[in-house]
């Protein structure tokens, strides 16, 4: 069984005070707020008082928590993002690939489900072709991750007053998406899974960004899966944190239910940052569980595409498609196959993630951990 570490002790070092000192507070018991009402808070209790930034985060999403579902392409959709959304938190929506009528039938399936607050993202290695459906559809907010909006799009955002939130991993990205005008930055460390922009750790990340985000909030991104580590991110200054496998760990998540359970047995050791899962996304760098096709690959000296072992190989199947090896496909419900050769995608989170509880068991539990110190 994977130990749980839920040791506190970077939260009571003296640079971890300093920071809560240097933040600007704002004082409110939990008990008067609707969260405190809804987790049966005694009017008596104290919580932790929330920032200026948090507080203008969760007002500018509209959202009860500041958590956030990383977009996990092929293995969210409607279902997962609205329960998301229906409990407090930030429900997401990957179009990067979609075709533009395949987009809008996504988006009204969330808008089905959930009245709460969602946003769509876009991954701009690929060109977006979704990406003016979703502002005519009525998405509330859209993201941007791997490049930078062009000014025309981030004006149309504006002009239709939706929440404009860029993913960020440097001083230079910061300000880039700050000169857009980003309502929000995405600040991302290398403990995250998928496909992963950043070449720094988060902690070394978030304080460059911090540094000159000025009262822009800066959510945290990577190797997050439980209110401890959401605590000790938003002590340095973020305004909330993203989680992505730890939502893919749901009972409502659509990933397989193989990919399910290897996130609930994997160790942070077990996952390997690589370029090795690239058919579909050439050299992007990634964080994936170690696998057959990792093993057999990195044995073989990390060949080039063309000369890499199995490279043909049909992996899985969706119906009477072939999905092969080194695919970056993610695996969802849907495939049948050799799910563990896969591209298992996994952050550092993994050490905290132990079950697959639902959606509203999840935020409820990550709430409660982040409010008792």
């Amino acid at each position: 069984m994977k130990s749980k570490n839920f040791s506190r002790r970077d939260f009571i070092q003296k640079g971890a005070l300093a920071s809560i000192a240097a933040t600007t507070i704002v004082g409110r018991s939990l008990a008067q707020s609707s969260i405190g009402s809804k987790m049966g808070i005694n009017k008596q209790t104290e919580f932790n008082y929330l920032s200026i930034a948090t507080k203008k985060l969760t007002k500018l999403l509209n959202i009860e928590y500041p958590i956030i579902q990383a977009p996990t392409a092929g293995v969210i959709n409607s279902t997962s993002a609205a329960a998301v959304s229906n409990n407090g938190a930030l429900g997401a929506l990957s179009l990067s690939w979609s075709e533009p009528d395949y987009a809008i039938k996504q988006i009204e399936a969330v808008k089905g489900k959930t009245k709460k607050s969602f946003f769509a993202n876009f991954v701009l290695n690929f060109e977006p072709k979704a990406f003016n459906v979703a502002i005519e559809n009525g998405v509330p907010i859209i993201q941007f991750s791997w490049g930078m909006p062009t000014k025309e799009m981030a004006a149309k955002m504006k002009a239709k007053k939706i929440v404009l939130g860029i993913q960020v991993t440097s001083e230079a990205s910061a300000k880039s998406a700050l000169d857009l005008g980003a309502d929000y930055l995405v600040c991302q460390g290398t403990e995250a899974g998928g496909h992963v922009h950043a070449s720094r750790p988060l902690s070394e990340t978030l304080q460059r960004v911090l540094k000159i985000a000025g009262d822009v909030p800066v959510v945290a991104s990577g190797g997050i899966a439980t209110g401890h580590k959401m605590r000790e991110y938003m002590q340095m200054g973020a305004a909330g944190v993203v989680m992505g496998s730890r939502f893919v760990a749901t009972v409502e998540s659509r990933g397989h239910e193989a990919y399910k359970k290897a996130l609930v047995n994997a160790k942070a050791e077990d996952t390997v940052f690589t370029t090795c899962m690239n058919k579909g996304w050439d050299n992007a760098t990634h964080r994936v569980l170690r696998n057959s096709t990792f093993e057999v690959w990195e044995s073989a000296g990390c060949p080039s595409i063309g000369k890499r072992p199995g490279e043909t190989d049909a992996v899985v199947k969706y119906g009477e498609t072939d999905v092969e090896r080194y695919s970056i496909n993610s695996p969802g419900a849907f495939y049948e196959g050799n799910i563990e050769a896969m591209a298992n995608y996994a952050g550092k989170s993994v050490d905290d993630i132990n079950d697959i509880p639902t959606v509203e068991q999840l935020i409820n539990r990550i709430w409660k951990e982040f409010q008792n110190k």
